[in-house]
This record gives structure tokens, C-alpha cells and sequence, in this order.
């Protein structure tokens, strides 16, 4: 174990804010179950290092100083370039994106690439049991670029059109164009559909309602296997 690593995080409220609206469950059943009317967990919690966790389970921290470095310039960073861009994807809201990062540990296993169980593990197990992780490439195509560009459907006149895009595809540039990310994508955590379409009987225990506030996240994966990138949400009611 390096000896310069940091060991201990306290919670990070402003990190825990960038979560609250997929954690809240409006008013909805009961506020002391998991998932009532929302689809990361009530319970989660989020340290400075970005880690999240149940309150109250322990959580292992061996963070790099330079790895906490590079995931709060690399995050700070893509979060002013989409500054008051809305998340759109079909949202009834009008939220723009939010930093994110969860700092890997010294010594952990380091991932090859972005998928399902990264995303899984690195939300400490907190996500909807049932909601669908959608991991795809950071690139115009695949289901996430197709609800960007559904967007421009109200714009009349193509320069509208390409002025909406423009700040999408300077994302794009901007993950492609780190030589500090091994692998970027696109990740949509549950989805309209799949979620109307599961059968009341396979709900976890205390939920009322499947949550509507769903996450939309654009990351990378550094070297060490941190995520570092954008987290954001479309209200699909």
C-alpha cells in the first residue's frame, strides 16, 4: 500500500446534490424504503473521493492524490464546457448537467472498459434493482445520440438545428481528445419503456411507483479506473 494514498473522505454534500433528484421520492411511499418512487437508492451517500455507498455500510478509501487531482480537473473542466445545457433526452425539465467522478482506489482491479457492472459497482450497488443500464459509445449514433438530435425535431431552419447540436458534438470531441481516458461512453440508466413494462410483482419491497427521474451520464475511464465526466437526468413521467 502506497503510504501517500488518502484514507479517509468525508461525505461531500455538493457531490451528494448532483444525486438528489434521482434519490427523491416526492412525497411518494415510504421514505424510509430503498426505492419508493426514485431509482438510486435514499440510503446513498457520496464521499469527497466521489465514492458512493449505503450510509451507515464501510467503505475502503486508498486514493491517489494526483488520481483525486485529475478527476476533479477533468470533471470541473467538462462540466464549463456543457455550462447551461439542458440534458433534454426527451426531459419535461429543463436541468443541465452536473460534474462526476468516482476516484478508484490504489491497487483495485482496473477495468478495460466501461459497462453495466462498472456502472453498478461504482453506484455501490445503489441503482433501481430493475432499471436497465444502457452503456454506448460516446459518438453520434446508438439510442442516446438519437434522443439528442430528437430534439431539433422543433427547430424549423437547419442552423437552429446545427446551434443545438454544436455544444453535443464539442462533448464528443472533448472525451475523445483526453489521452487521460482508456474508454468513454454514454451511459443511460433506465429506461421509459423497460420500466412501465415490468410486471408489479417484481418490484423491490417499498416501492409505489417506478421511479420517472432518470440518469444520463457521459464518461471516461481514466488509467488507474476512475470515472470522471458529466452526470445528468431526464424527468420522463
Amino acid at each position: 500500500m502506497n503510504n501517500s494514498t488518502i484514507r479517509h473522505f468525508d461525505l461531500a454534500p455538493d457531490l451528494s446534490a448532483t444525486l438528489a433528484e434521482c434519490m427523491d421520492n416526492y412525497d411518494v411511499g415510504d421514505p424510509d424504503a430503498d426505492w419508493p418512487n426514485n431509482i438510486i437508492s435514499r440510503r446513498a451517500v457520496v464521499y469527497s473521493s466521489g465514492v458512493i455507498a449505503r450510509a451507515g455500510e464501510p467503505v475502503r478509501h486508498n486514493v491517489e492524490p494526483d488520481e483525486l487531482a485529475l478527476c476533479t480537473r477533468l470533471a470541473e473542466e467538462v462540466c464549463a464546457l456543457m455550462s447551461g445545457v439542458e440534458v433534454g433526452m426527451g426531459s419535461e425539465a429543463g436541468d443541465s448537467f452536473r460534474r462526476f467522478f468516482v476516484a478508484a482506489n490504489a491497487g483495485d482491479l482496473i477495468p478495460d472498459r466501461i459497462d453495466g457492472a462498472l456502472i453498478q459497482s461504482k453506484f455501490g450497488d445503489t441503482i433501481f434493482p430493475l432499471a436497465t443500464v444502457t452503456v454506448e459509445p460516446l459518438e453520434e449514433n446508438g439510442i442516446w445520440w438519437s434522443e439528442v438530435a430528437n430534439e431539433t425535431i422543433e427547430f424549423d431552419e437547419f442552423d437552429k438545428k446545427e446551434k443545438y447540436l454544436r455544444p453535443w458534438r464539442a462533448l464528443i470531441k472533448w472525451f475523445q481528445e483526453q489521452p487521460a481516458f482508456k474508454d468513454t461512453a454514454f451511459v443511460r440508466i433506465g429506461d421509459w419503456n423497460a420500466l412501465h413494462d415490468l410486471d408489479e410483482n417484481q418490484w423491490p419491497e417499498g416501492t409505489e411507483i417506478v421511479p420517472c427521474v432518470l440518469p444520463r451520464l457521459a464518461l471516461g475511464l481514466t488509467a488507474h479506473g476512475s470515472l470522471v465526466g458529466l452526470f445528468g437526468f431526464s424527468v420522463q413521467t
